[in-house]
C-alpha cells in the first residue's frame, strides 16, 4: 500500500471533486502503463570470456571430433550448396555455416553430410541476425547488434566455444555493436553484403606485402577486424577487438575517400568493394600493417631494399637489421569490370597461406544460367562458374565503362593549415622512435605542454578537404616567399586505447605520417630553386620526411622527424 504524505493529503482535500477524480484517474493510467522497453546497454551475459580472447589459437587442422553430437538439422531451408560469403552463407578452409530462422548450421566442406545444428548458448538462441566467416573464427551479430565471436571453427567442432568479449584492452572489454547499429538495433542493411569478418593469422595466411611487395610475417595476435558500409556507403567504419570500442577507426574509401559503395567483402585484410554500377575496387588493409601499431611492429617511410626480410615478428620488431613494414600502406586496386549479369552479392576468401592469395567471386548469370563471375585477386580475366542457384542479391547495373566518379560525395569539409617547425628543437619524432618509445602514441601538442615548442620554418603546409582516414592526399607548402611547392601528405591513424568520435571534432586526432616530393619533381628540382631549398633546408635532401601530427576541425600540429643526428621540432 502506498504511503501517502499529511501534506499531500491537504492539497488533495483543497481539490475540486472533479479535478480529484481526474488526478486519480491519471494516476491510474500511469502506473498501469508499463515503462518502454530500454535497449540492452550491453551483449547477452552469458559467454563473457572465450578462446578467441587468446590468439593466436592452434593451428588448422579441420577435424571433427564432437561434429555426431551435434543435432541434425530436420528442416528443408538450408542451401543445397555455398559457393558466396554472405551474412547467412559462409564457409573457410573446413566447414561451411548457414543462418536458417536464426538457427546456425554447419557442416564439413566439400562433402554429403547432413546439416548440424552448431553449439547455441541459451542467450543467444533465435537472436542471430547475421554471420561472418574468416579463418578460425566466426562471429554473429543479434538482433541489437552486438559482436559475438565463435572460436576455433577450423578445428574439432567439440572445441568451439563463444564469447561476447570485444575491445580495449586486450581483448577483454564487455563488447561491441556491429559499425552502424543504434541503440537496441543491429543495421538495417545487416543481412546484406555490407560488413564481413576478416582476419590474417599466422597459421592460415602466415604473411602480407607492403607496398613495396615485401613479404611481412603476420602477428601472432592475428590482425582481426570487421569492416563495414556505414552512412551513405563512402566510408568504412571497422571494430578492431583489440581497439577502444567506438567508430573511430576507418579504412578510407576508393578515390580520395569519396567512392559511394554499395557492397563489401573482406578476408584475410583484403577488402573488396562495390558501387551501384559494378566498378569493383580491392585494398589489402589492417590496424597493424598500415602503420597505425607502433607498439608491436615497426614501420619505415624509406626504401628498405638493402634490408633483409624477418622470418617472425619479434624478430622485424627489434631488430633493426631487418626490413620494416615500408609505409604508406598499399592503395585501392580497381579491378576489372565483369563481363556479363551481376547482383549486388560480392564475395572474397582466402585461398591458401601467403600474401595476396584470394579470389573474387561476385554473383551473375551467363547466357540464362545462374552461377557467380570469379578470379584471383591479381588477375585480370573473369571466369563464369554455373550453379543454377536462386540468386541473392539484387541485379546490378553493370556498364562496361568505368562509372566510378559517377559515384563520388563530397570531399571532407576540413580544410587544414599548419606551420612546419625547424629543426632546432632538442627532441624529434625520430629521436622518440630511436629510443623505443612509441611514436604512434604521442601527441605534438602534449610536448608543447611541456615547453618543448620549436620556432617556425617559414615553411607552410595546407591541405584541403583532409580526410583522415585516407591515407594519401595531395597537399601544398607555401614557401616563405609564398611560392606553392605540391606534395603529398601521408597518414596513418594513431594507437589510442580510449573511445573518440568519428572524422575531426575539438578532440585533437593524432596520426603519423609524411610529406613526399612528387617523384619527376624530385628528380627536377635543380630546375625550380624555391624547390631545391626546401629539399635541402627541410626535407634533409631526401624525397619523403616523416611527420606526426595531430589534427582537431579547426588546425593542425605537425612534429618533425629528423633522418638523421641532427635535432628537429614540432610547434603548434
Amino acid at each position: 500500500m502506498l504511503a501517502v504524505k499529511p501534506s499531500a493529503r491537504r492539497v488533495v482535500r483543497a481539490m475540486p471533486a472533479f479535478l480529484v477524480a481526474a488526478t486519480a484517474s491519471l494516476f491510474v493510467i500511469v502506473i498501469a502503463v508499463p515503462a518502454a522497453a530500454q535497449p540492452p546497454a550491453g551483449p547477452a551475459g552469458c559467454v563473457p570470456v572465450g578462446t578467441a580472447q587468446l590468439p593466436p589459437g592452434l593451428p588448422s587442422m579441420g577435424g571433427q571430433g564432437g561434429l555426431a553430437q551435434m543435432p541434425e538439422y530436420r528442416g528443408d531451408s538450408a542451401p543445397e550448396r555455398i559457393d558466396l560469403r554472405t551474412p547467412a552463407t559462409q564457409f573457410n578452409r573446413f566447414y561451411e555455416f548457414a543462418l536458417v530462422d536464426a538457427q546456425l548450421l554447419a557442416r564439413p566442406r566439400g562433402e554429403d553430410g547432413p546439416w548440424r545444428h552448431g553449439p547455441m548458448p541459451d542467450c543467444l538462441e533465435g537472436t542471430l541476425v547475421g554471420i561472418s566467416v574468416d579463418d578460425d573464427e566466426l562471429v554473429g551479430i543479434d538482433d541489437a547488434g552486438w559482436i559475438y565471436t565463435l572460436d576455433n571453427v577450423t578445428q574439432d567442432p567439440a572445441l568451439w566455444n563463444w564469447t561476447s568479449a570485444w575491445g580495449a584492452m586486450l581483448w577483454t572489454a564487455p563488447g561491441q555493436t556491429l559499425p552502424g547499429s543504434i541503440p537496441g538495433a543491429a543495421p538495417a542493411e545487416v543481412a546484406e553484403n555490407t560488413w564481413a569478418l576478416s582476419i590474417t593469422s599466422p597459421w592460415d595466411n602466415r604473411s602480407y606485402t607492403d607496398i613495396a611487395g615485401r613479404v611481412h610475417p603476420s602477428g601472432w595476435a592475428k590482425m582481426t577486424m570487421v569492416p563495414a558500409l556505414t552512412g551513405d556507403g563512402s566510408t568504412i567504419t571497422y571494430a578492431d577487438p583489440w581497439l577502444p570500442n567506438d567508430d573511430s577507426y576507418e579504412i578510407g574509401a576508393p578515390l580520395g575517400g569519396r567512392f559511394q559503395a554499395t557492397s563489401l567483402s573482406a578476408a584475410a585484410s583484403t577488402t573488396m568493394v562495390m558501387n551501384r554500377y559494378g566498378d569493383i575496387y580491392t585494398r589489402t588493409f589492417d590496424f597493424d600493417s598500415s602503420g597505425s601499431d607502433t607498439v608491436f611492429f615497426r614501420y619505415s617511410w624509406f626504401d628498405q631494399s638493402d634490408k633483409p626480410s624477418a622470418t617472425i615478428l619479434p624478430q622485424e620488431t627489434l631488430d633493426r637489421g631487418t626490413a620494416a613494414i615500408q609505409l604508406p600502406a598499399p592503395d585501392w586496386t580497381r579491378q576489372p569490370k565483369v563481363p556479363g549479369e551481376i547482383t549486388s552479392v560480392i564475395s572474397v576468401h582466402a585461398t591458401g597461406p601467403g600474401p595476396e592469395k584470394r579470389e573474387l567471386r561476385v554473383e551473375g548469370s551467363q547466357n540464362g544460367e545462374t552461377g557467380y563471375w570469379h578470379k584471383d585477386l591479381h588477375t585480370d580475366a573473369w571466369q563464369f562458374t554455373a550453379t543454377g542457384a536462386e540468386p541473392i542479391g539484387d541485379p546490378v547495373e553493370n556498364p562496361a565503362e568505368d562509372r566510378s566518379a559517377d559515384t563520388l560525395v563530397d570531399p571532407a569539409p576540413w580544410n587544414l593549415a599548419a606551420d612546419l617547425p625547424a629543426r632546432d628543437a632538442l627532441i624529434d619524432g625520430e629521436l622518440l622512435h630511436d629510443i623505443g618509445l612509441p611514436y604512434g602514441v604521442i601527441d605534438p601538442r602534449w610536448l608543447d605542454e611541456v615547453g618543448q615548442h620549436a620556432t617556425p620554418s617559414g615553411y607552410r603546409l595546407e591541405v584541403g578537404g583532409f580526410d583522415p582516414a585516407v591515407s594519401t592526399r595531395e597537399a601544398i607548402v607555401r614557401a616563405p616567399g609564398g611560392e606553392e611547392i605540391p606534395v603529398l601528405l601521408h597518414t596513418a591513424d594513431g594507437l589510442r586505447m580510449h573511445a573518440r568520435g568519428v572524422g575531426l571534432d575539438d578532440d585533437p586526432r593524432q596520426m603519423i605520417g609524411a610529406i613526399e616530393i612528387l617523384p619527376g619533381a624530385f628528380t627536377d628540382r635543380d630546375d625550380d630553386p624555391v624547390l631545391s631549398a626546401f629539399i635541402t633546408d627541410w626535407m634533409q635532401d631526401r624525397h619523403i620526411a616523416p611527420v606526426t601530427l595531430s589534427a582537431t576541425a579547426r588546425d593542425l600540429v605537425v612534429l618533425g622527424q629528423e633522418v638523421g643526428d641532427t635535432a628537429g621540432g614540432w610547434l603548434t
